[in-house]
């Protein structure tokens, strides 16, 4: 028995997910930004931590699922990956509660 077959490849089906979501929520950041700030300064910090907050989701919950991720890549999927990163933080509250 080889090791690859023991690994998931790394770029499976979770990476996808993970840069899909990361690529749909880029519009969503800019229109939170644009809709919170009154001034481009604002707008620029309100987006570059709601980017911030996405990446550090996608990359976190990558790493936390891409050894079991098995599901095939679909609409349902993706867009549980964008509330994913979006929602990490309960989800890691309610992985670390079991």
């Amino acid at each position: 028995m080889s090791n690859s077959q023991n690994n998931p490849p790394f770029l499976g089906n979770a990476m996808i997910g993970a840069c899909l979501a990361i690529f749909t929520s880029v519009p969503l950041s800019a229109y939170f930004a644009s809709f919170l700030g009154d001034s481009y300064t604002m707008r620029v910090i309100i987006y570059g931590i709601t980017l911030l907050w996405v990446i550090s989701g996608a990359i976190t919950i990558f790493f936390k699922t891409y050894k079991s991720e098995g599901n095939k890549l679909s609409i349902r999927f993706i867009f549980l990956w964008f509330l994913s990163v979006w929602l990490w933080p309960l989800l890691l509250l309610v992985n670390s509660r079991r």
